[in-house]
């Protein structure tokens, strides 16, 4: 009797909890003085909050373990357990699933990713007043349609064009060096010396690009695919208010380079005496080959306009710890079976010359390509190659089921994402009943 004659009621939008905990009380009077509660006529408290977990928020504040109830929305238990000012260290490791739940990390970098690829562009439905005058409408509807394609019948065209140019530029490089699409040059540059000769006509690769060139057709087809690409990126350029994000993203600097050495590996095709007169030249004329092939990333930003590539993007990015531990794991083993075929087939020395081709050969094992340029002729090389063989198949079977899981909670994510945007956007104009505008 004595204690229920101490008992008072807290009061959360006509739910009341009932409780004899002194500390509960004095929290409560701390939040009075805060101004987030209210104490009645009869001395018990009111607050206007949500009373779906509070049961779970008044076992804390009476003492004991803050435990979270499964199927709860993990913002909304963020939200409790910072109104009521408790420390997101009093959670349990075993409600951990509840609190950091994957749907928020995938809702927060779907809402990243969209932010990422706006590039600045001005929100359509805020608060945001942005100027209205002609260069504004003119910014923002080519914002429209370089964000957001099918928003617009611009974007339609202007993406279906990209992705002509884009083939193109593609097509053109893939041709470049195949025989039968250069044809014969009037007038090889004469060469200085017999070890230059030999150095270019040694290697037919380079004996091609000597004594054919593109075609004039290809080289001006490849020209004007290159510039329209250039004029698009230097467009979204100009459109964009984050000028240092977009000038610093990997792929805007990827794309301009490219474009760059395209036209100095066209002035070099046509004129191979740049090449023959300075060997080194050469060497040069490799890298920037490498460096505009990487002009293939292009077809990545076509598809980025697709909702399945956004979300194979999320994917990646979401697990690039599992990513980068299977590749952590993959260099260590692979190093170890090497090494161990190495001494395993030391005696016999007709294989493996050296641990750096025995890695080589615990690489192309480990990731069940096999080759077969090497491989070995003893019993205990048998047994390591065994041993290599059957650790590959668990290795690459590791990480499938991470990536898997994540894709079906991104794509899930991203679809109801988009089902309540479209929801919000045909109910913009609908106030319900209950809500007066002031």
């Amino acid at each position: 009797m004595l204690i229920m004659a101490n008992y008072f009621r807290i009061s959360l939008r006509g739910t009341d909890f009932v409780t004899v905990s002194e500390s509960a009380r004095d929290f409560m009077d701390e939040f009075v003085k805060d101004g987030r509660a209210e104490v009645k006529s009869d001395g018990n408290y009111f607050v206007d909050r949500n009373p779906a977990i509070f049961h779970y928020i008044l076992d804390y504040l009476s003492g004991r373990k803050l435990h979270l109830p499964k199927g709860i929305c993990a913002i909304e238990a963020r939200e409790e357990i910072e109104f009521w000012m408790i420390p997101l260290e009093a959670v349990p490791k075993c409600c951990y699933e509840v609190l950091y739940n994957d749907n928020m990390s995938s809702y927060e970098a779907i809402e990243e990713m969209e932010e990422y690829m706006a590039q600045g562009v001005c929100p359509i439905e805020t608060e945001i007043k942005c100027s209205k005058g002609k260069l504004q409408e003119v910014r923002e509807t080519l914002s429209r349609a370089l964000v957001d394609p099918g928003s617009s019948l611009l974007g339609k065209i202007w993406l279906f064009l990209v992705a002509v140019f884009t083939l193109t530029a593609v097509v053109c490089y893939l041709l470049h060096s195949n025989s039968e699409f250069r044809v014969t040059r009037e007038n090889i540059p004469p060469i200085p010396d017999n070890n230059t000769y030999n150095f270019f006509f040694s290697n037919p690769k380079r004996t091609v690009l000597i004594t054919k060139v593109v075609s004039r057709e290809h080289m001006i087809l490849e020209i004007i695919s290159n510039v329209f690409l250039l004029f698009d990126l230097f467009l979204r350029f100009l459109i964009t208010h984050r000028k240092k994000a977009f000038i610093l993203s990997p792929p805007n600097v990827i794309e301009l380079v490219s474009v760059v050495i395209s036209f100095f590996i066209s002035i070099a095709d046509r004129n191979p005496s740049i090449v023959i007169d300075n060997i080194a030249a050469d060497k040069l004329m490799v890298v920037c080959g490498f460096i505009y092939s990487l002009r293939i990333l292009r077809l990545l930003r076509l598809a980025e306009t697709t909702a399945e590539m956004n979300i194979l993007r999320l994917c990646f990015k979401k697990s690039w710890k599992i990513i980068a531990l299977l590749f952590m794991v993959f260099t260590i083993f692979s190093i170890l079976f090497g090494s161990g075929m190495y001494w395993a087939e030391f005696e016999n020395a007709e294989t493996f010359p050296n641990i750096l081709i025995s890695i080589w050969w615990a690489v192309v094992t480990i990731t069940t390509v096999g080759y077969g340029d090497h491989y070995p002729k003893t019993t205990f090389g048998y047994l390591v190659a065994s041993l290599t063989a059957l650790f590959g198949l668990l290795l690459i079977a590791m990480p499938i089921a991470a990536l898997s899981s994540n894709f079906g909670i991104i794509y899930n994510c991203y679809t109801y994402k988009k089902k309540y945007a479209a929801a919000r956007k045909k109910s913009k104009n609908c106030i319900h009943p209950c809500i007066v505008k002031k």
